[in-house]
């Protein structure tokens, strides 16, 4: 699929803050407006962002609403308040349909892989990173957004790596959360992940539950002639961790492609921002995963 490349962002340029998914601390999401503004961007939201309606950050009618004014308006980049639930309930009936999507990416992991899906469907590239209340935690992260967004070589992410299948892949980025993913199985949004290295990531998930998700979308033939898997957290800060590695292992080495794990992606405090919807190569036995192409003109 071509890749419709966004312009690079200059300072000064609009970025909207939006909600559509649960609700979030005000504070974190003030710290994160204050973020955006350091590194040159002008955010803008309204006050339907702190809404709520149980669970959901407010009405459906009006999360989608929101988000559709995003895409149409002057904002060159849309980011995510917070993830948690709530994109999948109105996706599909976004008036903006996929293919007419703006050359804007989004920005957010979570429950944003609704989002990332719906981007990848229209050719343009959207970024796994984190979302405005998680913006001041970690400044590499940060750094490293403003240089995505900027159009400026944001170079590869290196860590401590165990790899369960070792070797070296190339391919389109993409994936997001593991339980969000499972979710779009049976929906019009069904992913198909073909010549892709899948990013996966979740929390709070037992073994026994990432056995079922990961069954799910390999029975639904999601993972069928994907390159690789670069596995994120799969906990978070105090959460037991015992068997979830080795559950994602059994399920995933019998595809035969590189799978990594540890990678800083995810819930557990770390979260590098990548660039969905681009080529990169994956070195499962150093740790690496480089970018190959710009996401931007």
């Amino acid at each position: 699929m071509p890749v419709r490349r966004f312009e690079a962002l200059q300072p000064g340029d609009e970025i909207a803050v939006v909600a559509p998914s649960s609700p979030f601390d005000r504070e974190k999401f003030l710290r994160g407006v204050l973020e955006l503004s350091n590194l040159g961007l002008r955010p803008v939201f309204t006050p339907r962002v702190y809404d709520m309606a149980g669970h959901l950050a407010g009405g459906d009618d009006a999360r989608k609403a929101e988000l559709e004014v995003a895409l149409q308006g002057p904002a060159k980049a849309i980011i995510l308040a917070r993830g948690g639930y709530g994109s999948l309930r109105f996706a599909t009936r976004l008036s903006v349909a996929p293919g007419d999507a703006p050359q804007k990416p989004v920005i957010g992991y979570s429950d944003a892989t609704v989002l990332h899906e719906i981007w990848w469907r229209a050719g343009t590239p959207s970024i796994h990173g984190p979302m405005c209340t998680q913006l001041g935690e970690e400044p590499a992260a940060t750094e490293r957004l403003r240089r995505l967004l900027y159009g400026e070589p944001a170079g590869p992410i290196e860590w401590q790596p165990r790899a369960a299948v070792a070797g070296r892949t190339e391919g389109i980025l993409r994936g997001g959360n593991l339980a969000t993913l499972a979710s779009l199985c049976g929906t019009p949004l069904e992913p198909q992940f073909k010549g892709a290295i899948v990013l996966l990531e979740d929390l709070n998930e037992a073994p026994y539950k990432l056995d079922r998700l990961l069954t799910q979308l390999l029975l639904s033939g999601a993972f069928e002639q994907a390159r690789g898997f670069v596995i994120g957290d799969l906990t978070a800060a105090g959460e037991p961790g015992e068997g979830r590695e080795e559950t994602v292992a059994e399920r995933l080495a019998p595809l035969g492609v590189p799978l990594v794990f540890r990678a800083p992606f995810g819930h557990a405090g770390r979260n590098q921002p990548v660039a969905f919807g681009t080529s990169h190569a994956l070195d499962a036995d150093r740790g690496m995963l480089t970018p190959l192409e710009p996401m931007t003109c």
